[in-house]
């Protein structure tokens, strides 16, 4: 008898944790970008709400050594390699010029370069204003594209950074 009400408890217990876990909002979303042609090439990218926006921690490895790499959220849910050009254009809803995620005229895709140190590593953490993004519901769905060049945050409508190099899927963890 007791062993049954135990497992009774525990059954409420779960079905309890998963309601709410199904009704809390999500805050976190991830991408884990991949490269169909360079095979070290890896990204962690986090998208979470915070207070004052949307935080974006970038963290990848495999890239080439002091190298700089302009990095958007695009469009389209699709990383279809080795051009990753299933992922469509930048991911533009207001219909802004490409530019400097630091500028008033850029895109909600414009996320600036990855700088990779001497050993082929880059961190980035930015945030984007609450009026930039309302939403992280806004990203998820949408993919996460590594360039193999520079942005230069001038050229329309993606900044000249060249062949996409590496691409992940933003998704809700």
């Amino acid at each position: 008898m007791r062993n049954t009400n135990i497992r009774l408890l525990l059954i409420s217990a779960l079905v309890i944790n998963v309601a709410i876990a199904a009704k809390a909002p999500q805050n976190i979303a991830e991408a884990d970008l991949t490269s169909a042609t360079k095979k070290d090439l890896k990204a962690e990218v986090i998208f979470q709400t915070v207070p004052e926006g949307l935080k974006i921690t970038a963290d990848a490895t495999g890239l080439t050594p002091n190298s700089t790499h302009g990095f958007h959220v695009h469009k389209v849910g699709k990383c279809e390699g080795p051009d990753y050009k299933s992922a469509g254009d930048h991911f533009n809803p207001t219909n802004m010029q490409h530019g400097s995620p630091k500028s008033e005229k850029s895109h909600m895709g414009d996320m600036g370069n990855l700088v990779a140190n001497a050993k082929g590593e880059a961190h980035m953490e930015m945030i984007l204003k609450k009026d930039e993004a309302k939403d992280l519901k806004e990203f998820a769905g949408k993919s996460v594209v590594i360039h193999a060049k520079a942005d230069d945050f001038k050229s329309q409508p993606a900044g000249d950074s060249g062949a996409r190099i590496a691409c992940g899927l933003i998704k809700f963890n």
